[in-house]
């Protein structure tokens, strides 16, 4: 029996790794966008599409969702990526990442989950991100995968195009939906979403991100030759939001260079994609028309030479970008589940927060196995051997 063909709403991460799961179980499926992430060169004309600006570590900040749901979808997206990275998929790499505070921190339950886990007072460790004015410091590093962006991503849309899938370039509205040729409908708009269907959730949240791309700039490394990256958050007389909490500056080497930030500003989008919510006060560089935080320079500056003497200037070729993180909601962000819509079957995946990436494949294989019947690691061991055939 012939399986009902399906469209995907959006060509993001999660659209695009949606459509190749099901593509690879034998679907016939088809993507519809307004934009095709792979053909922008502008990113600042398009901040709401969250692909074009992933730090791509596979680390579950800056989603909402209860615990053990996250725990499930986050284990089994890690899980497949580290398949995908012995397949030498393009672009996974791991990272050895460091999480530091110079006050004291509890560990988020996420650490848990981490591989390697460790926190940093169990050892010596000379690699430890830190400020010159520093000695007391708190904090943890594991092992991470990472997805270097402009490797991974068009490697994923050639596979789901070698695949049979195709990507149909067009803007919908509501009143299309219902008119789309194909039985079920898999939303991943992201924070498009919200204007198109009716969403369940009082408050439809973003986090905006301001973020630096330093080119050339060399991979960072230990003694071990792994790749070092990571989050640094000083106290707040150094670097808080305008509410007073700490704010975290990063930084995450690419093999084009620095990926370097950040800031995490609450907030909502209009209709026509105006912006209301947080801005930032105090001092700012103006990179390509953009006011980045100076904080986000001048933190990674000092962290940086102390730490790895490493130079880091702003030059011509530093490119800025703001972005937006959809987090939808305070509680249960992340909206993974299904409706009944006229004659559709609609299928809701949105609200990843700042873990579109990380999410990915944890939520594709999760629709996956509902709509095949079949055990995870079934379908996991189907959609990577057909994988394995296109890359």
């Amino acid at each position: 029996m012939a399986k009902p063909k399906l469209i995907i709403i959006g060509a993001g991460v999660s659209g695009i790794t949606t459509a190749l799961t099901l593509q690879s179980l034998g679907y016939d499926t088809s993507v519809f966008t307004a934009e095709d992430p792979n053909q922008i060169a502008n990113k600042n004309h398009h901040p709401e599409l969250a692909s074009l600006f992933p730090s791509a570590s596979v680390i579950p900040h800056t989603v909402n969702a209860s615990t053990q749901r996250l725990e499930n979808i986050f284990k089994t997206s890690q899980s497949f990526f580290y398949d995908l990275r012995k397949h030498t998929f393009p672009g996974i790499t791991t990272h050895k990442h460091y999480e530091i505070f110079e006050f004291n921190k509890k560990k988020p339950a996420y650490c848990e989950w981490m591989l390697n886990w460790r926190a940093i007072g169990e050892s010596d460790d000379k690699f430890i991100p830190r400020r010159k004015s520093r000695q007391s410091l708190y904090g943890w590093r594991f092992d991470c995968i990472f997805a270097d962006w402009p490797l991974y991503f068009p490697a994923l849309v050639k596979c789901y195009r070698q695949s049979g899938g195709t990507i149909t370039l067009k803007k919908l509205t509501p009143d299309e939906i219902g008119k789309l040729p194909a039985p079920i409908i898999i939303n991943c708009a992201g924070a498009g979403s919200p204007f198109l269907f009716d969403d369940p959730g009082d408050e439809q949240l973003l986090v905006r991100g301001h973020l630096l791309h330093q080119p050339d700039r060399p991979l960072i490394t230990n003694d071990h030759g792994e790749i070092l990256s990571y989050n640094y958050t000083p106290g707040t007389s150094v670097y808080a939001d305008l509410q007073g909490n700490p704010c975290d500056v990063y930084c995450y080497p690419r093999k084009d260079g620095w990926y370097i930030g950040g800031s995490r500003q609450t907030g909502r989008l209009d209709g026509d994609k105006n912006w209301s919510g947080e801005e930032f006060r105090g001092d700012s560089y103006s990179i390509d028309d953009l006011k980045i935080p100076a904080a986000i320079v001048d933190l990674n500056r000092e962290i940086l030479e102390e730490s790895y003497q490493l130079s880091f200037d702003v030059s011509d070729e530093t490119e800025s970008m703001l972005g937006y993180r959809y987090i939808r909601a305070p509680q249960n962000g992340l909206r993974l589940e299904e409706e009944t819509l006229g004659s559709k079957r609609v299928i809701h995946n949105y609200g990843h927060g700042g873990a579109g990436v990380t999410l990915s494949w944890g939520c594709a294989l999760e629709i996956a196995q509902k709509m095949a019947a079949k055990q995870a690691t079934e379908t996991a061991a189907q959609v990577l051997k057909q994988i394995e055939k296109d890359i």
